[in-house]
């Protein structure tokens, strides 16, 4: 099945200033947190239903090498990503939709 995937303002707001963050700590840091977020994205792409249902129909993905995840939810062909969330959150804000 080819899925389209719809990412809010909010998560492209939350990746430029996480990335931000990164780059200021080290050069080129926060490329590499990017391109991490893309890898995930297109696995999330490719193979949704791999990933495990953390919350009802909320599923997980983590960002390799960084303490972030992408929570999203599969709703008929369409993956709607809804939060870029640090690992160490309140695990309630962290499956609450926005």
């Amino acid at each position: 099945m080819i899925y389209q995937v719809i990412v809010p303002e909010s998560v492209y707001l939350e990746l430029k200033e996480v990335s931000s963050y990164y780059e200021s700590k080290q050069k080129d840091l926060g490329l590499k947190f990017v391109l991490n977020w893309e890898t995930a994205m297109e696995h999330i792409k490719e193979a949704p239903l791999l990933y495990q249902k953390k919350n009802k129909q909320l599923r997980t993905i983590k960002l390799n090498k960084f303490p972030y995840l992408l929570v999203f939810e599969i709703i008929g062909n369409k993956i709607y990503v809804f939060r870029l969330t640090h690992t160490k959150r309140n695990p309630r804000k962290v499956f609450k939709k926005q």
